[in-house]
């Protein structure tokens, strides 16, 4: 017996001492080869095609010869359309506008051309009324913009409204902006913030109703007229830089919605979506061979492809030079092939100019990938992002009902019961194992959600009875095998690019927004409490002896680090600070050394030295390619105090609203209280679990250490704190089960 687990450890740790290896003789990958799109300059223009409210499967099945070649010739993606508020439409011209998250007030639709007058009051007189400044000649004006303005600086974003028209106009160029989206009771002139300066002032362009049909036998009332737009297009073309045009018929086709039947409203939007493609046709017709840059832009999509849960909407970028090959649009914000997101649009346009991009624009430049971009590879990827935003739910709010059950009722089992623990006990070892089962399972692919479910179910129990019947005769081998197994196959993913947690219903979102890359916050916590207790029982079965043990876990642990801070794999700030603290922590138990005033301050200076190495690495790349870290960094640097005050302020924000929200937070509770209960009830068992297990008990210490500091300095932070505290009351639980049940038989 004692030969045969000598042998099963040490196979163990050659073998994750081999991948440790691996990890720190892989070269950090890079992000995505993309190629720039355009070149440096001026003597270019760009080219904004609005086509609100659709969906890429509305170009798909529309006739649209003129966007099929612009997506084989440039480049194509599904574009995030996340704001600092509400997903509306105002909201999301605003970001797309300030190249960052904005809000904005709803009537910021409310722009008009200089030169008329509504209700018999001129628009540039009660234009220069409101905001001090004139109106420019031919031009267009925001009447909004001093509550837009407003409404930001209460948000603590003031700098950004117009960002991309000020940049513009502060380096020389003009914007122009044709079209509306109006309904016969509505001005919906939202194509302007899109162009405007920060003072709500569009150089050229006509925005009024004679660029529209009335057409009394549709539905819509109102039409574009697109041989009114495309002669006003030629008489700005020479005089503008950027030229937003807005197709609009899309728009009030989505307007439909509750006053026509749904066939009615596909035919409008089928037929919206064809006009504008001839008229992009006769644009790349006109425009020749001149340099332009040319996006068709959909700010979001269709009310109902959201009922369905797709919230991502189509853009595609064309030159008009036919530079570089067809393919899928990236940036460093998403760093995903086909994904991008609404804020990398003005800083593409202002990289195309050849213009700095201003610090306070959080989008990145975009680039392509040469690939094939057929219209059925963009849907599948759409399709998988929405699959997974629709099961993500199901099974994550099924997998938190579930730890809350199991839990509860193994503690009352524990206090009543006792002949049910060992009934329970083995499903604390799978609620460990469901981590691991939803990171593998988008191996196999998206079908039907119910298979989905059972297959996740299937797959943590088949980890479970596997490492049963392998390690059960080992005193901690199970926490060891699902601790170490997990952990091993976090890092491994996010060593290779995270491929598997960008499709997790545990990772992190694409559609959500608030991450693209990297580990994210679930699994952060997921690698923290799983390598904590896995490496803590190996102790434990090692009783602490060996130079080989020592120098492993130091290996391990920094390895995890490595990966967790590393810029180019996607830093995860707060999980990096979390992982320095718990693994000084326990790796000082483990040693037995108390931990005492002289451990904190190695522990601040580990962490403050961690920090400073990630921040010196990303920021000594380029802007493009740095993590949020290296471009907070860059802020702070570049803005004061002000900006770090900010970002603090922002995570803070995020942290108590997610503490009050989320499911996560109920999770935690039950944990930390069942860890609580367990220490009191019933009499005398904890200490006997603790001097049976002292290895493991550590490790509980330093799951719960990594879990306050991730409360603290995450802005999900307890998300991760909940993942990881799995890893702690589970085997904890679980060894109180076990000495109960054997005494109740005594």
């Amino acid at each position: 017996m004692k030969k045969y687990r000598t042998y099963e450890i040490h196979r163990l740790i050659l073998l994750i001492f081999v991948f440790v290896g691996f990890v720190f003789n892989m070269a950090f990958p890079t992000l995505l080869n993309a190629e720039q799109i355009g070149v440096h300059g001026r003597g270019k223009k760009v080219i904004l095609i609005v086509m609100d409210k659709i969906a890429f499967r509305d170009l798909k099945e529309a006739n649209t010869p003129n966007i099929d070649f612009m997506m084989e010739g440039g480049g194509a993606a599904l574009m995030n359309t996340r704001t600092a508020g509400s997903k509306n439409t105002q909201n999301s011209y605003a970001s797309i506008g300030a190249g960052k998250h904005m809000i904005t007030s709803a009537s910021a639709g409310e722009a008009f051309n200089s030169s008329s007058v509504i209700e018999q009051i001129p628009v540039k007189e009660q234009y220069f009324a409101r905001t001090g400044k004139a109106a420019p000649l031919g031009g267009v004006v925001s009447m909004e913009i001093p509550g837009i303005r407003e409404i930001n600086r209460r948000a603590g974003t003031d700098v950004g409204p117009g960002l991309l028209g000020d940049t513009l106009h502060d380096s020389g160029l003009k914007t122009a902006v044709l079209g509306n989206s109006d309904l016969p009771d509505e001005f919906n002139r939202y194509a302007a913030i899109l162009a405007m300066d920060s003072f709500g002032r569009i150089d050229h362009g006509n925005v009024s109703r004679e660029l529209l049909n009335r057409v009394l036998e549709s539905p819509l009332i109102y039409q574009t007229d697109y041989s009114g737009i495309f002669d006003q297009l030629k008489r700005v073309y020479t005089k503008s830089d950027l030229i937003v045009v807005d197709m609009g018929d899309t728009y009030r086709a989505n307007a439909l919605e509750k006053n026509a039947f749904p066939e009615i409203i596909a035919l409008e939007r089928k037929a919206a979506v064809e006009k504008a493609d001839a008229f992009i046709g006769k644009l790349l017709d006109f425009i020749g061979e001149d340099s332009a840059l040319i996006m068709i832009i959909s700010p979001l999509p269709s009310d109902t492809a959201v009922s369905e849960g797709n919230q991502m909407s189509p853009l595609v970028v064309y030159h008009s030079t036919g530079e570089g090959k067809g393919g899928f649009l990236t940036s460093g914000t998403t760093r995903r092939e086909g994904i991008v997101s609404n804020t990398d649009i003005a800083p593409t346009i202002l990289n195309y100019f050849g213009i700095s991009i201003p610090t306070e624009m959080t989008g990145r430049v975009m680039g392509v990938i040469p690939s094939d971009n057929s219209m059925d590879n963009v849907l599948k990827l759409n399709d998988d992002l929405v699959f997974i935003y629709g099961a993500r739910p199901v099974l994550v709010k099924g997998y938190v009902f579930l730890q809350l059950f199991i839990m509860v009722l193994t503690i009352i089992s524990i206090l009543l019961w006792p002949r049910f623990l060992r009934i329970l006990r083995p499903m604390l070892l799978w609620l460990m194992a469901v981590p691991l089962s939803l990171l593998i399972i988008p191996v196999f692919g998206y079908s039907s959600l119910p298979l989905y479910v059972l297959t996740s179910v299937l797959l943590a129990s088949i980890v479970v009875f596997i490492s049963y019947k392998v390690f059960r005769r080992i005193h901690g081998g199970l926490f060891m095998i699902l601790g170490l197994g997990t952990a091993a196959a976090v890092m491994l993913d996010v060593l290779t690019g995270s491929n598997l947690i960008k499709y997790s219903t545990l990772g992190y979102d694409a559609i959500a927004g608030a991450r693209y890359y990297g580990i994210g916050n679930e699994y952060m916590g997921v690698l923290l409490g799983s390598s904590i207790i896995g490496v803590s029982s190996l102790w434990g079965i090692r009783r602490g002896s060996g130079a080989e043990l020592k120098l492993f876990t130091l290996l391990f642990f920094v390895s995890s680090v490595f990966l967790m801070g590393a810029p180019q794999l996607g830093s995860n700030v707060g999980g990096t600070i979390a992982a320095i603290a718990a693994y000084l922590f326990i790796y000082f138990r483990l040693l037995n050394i108390e931990f005492g005033p002289k451990q904190l301050m190695m522990m601040g200076a580990g962490v403050a030295v961690g920090l400073g190495i990630i921040t010196f690495i990303d920021m000594s790349r380029g802007v493009d390619v740095q993590s949020h870290l290296g471009r907070a960094a860059g802020m702070v640097y570049s803005q004061g105090p002000r900006a770090m005050w900010d970002i603090i302020y922002r995570k803070v924000s995020m942290n108590i609203k997610l503490i009050r929200y989320t499911i996560w937070s109920r999770v935690f509770l039950v944990l930390l209280g069942s860890l609580a209960v367990s220490f009191y009830r019933p009499v005398g068992l904890m200490k006997r679990v603790r001097k049976e297990n002292p290895y493991i008990f550590r490790g509980l210490l330093g799951i719960l250490v990594g879990s306050g500091v991730a409360l603290v300095v995450n802005d999900s932070g307890i998300v991760a704190a909940a993942t990881m505290m799995i890893y702690g009351a589970a085997p904890l639980i679980y060894l109180i089960a076990r000495v109960r049940e054997r005494d109740s038989k005594a």
